[in-house]
């Protein structure tokens, strides 16, 4: 087993809480329509997810490889007592797969749960309505529109979308 340092795990605990309070908190009024997006980089690309479409980030824990022809399937993960399909969410936008174990998890699907791998969480923005604009030409697959995250501009993941799309195996 190999022990975490002190300062990831600062830093998962962090994290954790700043994802929870996403949850618990009220939105604020301010007269500005906003959507709580979880930031991830994949191969430098910022992309975000919906915080309603996700049901839990965790790091990630150990995961064993099983054969299988379902594309960016990584392996089974335990997730609070239960055993979850992780993907590779990179290879399933079409990036190559990575070499190097995730270090996150970002849980998604009620009924058939799976969790989506990730090398880097890059955080909880709130973004305004007004910074989501439609994919001009053909955007990667499970892209549904663009937005301003920060400083940068990242395409923004359906989620819904790739959970259907390891459901019919496509």
């Amino acid at each position: 087993m190999t022990d975490v340092p002190m300062e990831a795990t600062a830093t998962a605990g962090r994290l954790r809480e700043e994802f929870d309070r996403s949850f618990a908190a009220p939105f604020a009024v301010t007269g500005i329509d906003v959507e709580p997006i979880l930031a991830v980089r994949l191969k430098g690309d910022l992309y975000g997810l919906r915080v309603g479409e996700i049901d839990g980030v965790v790091r990630a824990a150990p995961i064993v490889p099983i054969r299988a022809d379902s594309p960016g399937l990584l392996g089974l993960a335990g997730y609070r007592g239960s055993i979850l399909p992780v993907y590779d969410l990179g290879a399933l936008l079409s990036y190559e797969e990575a070499r190097e174990a995730p270090r996150w998890l970002f849980v998604c699907g009620k009924g058939d749960p799976i969790a989506l791998a990730v090398h880097e969480f890059a955080g909880h923005v709130t973004v305004p309505a007004t910074a989501f604009h439609a994919p001009h030409g053909s955007p990667r697959r499970h892209v549904e529109r663009f937005a301003r995250i920060g400083e940068a501009v990242g395409a923004i993941v359906s989620v819904p979308s790739i959970v259907r799309g390891i459901q019919e195996g496509t």
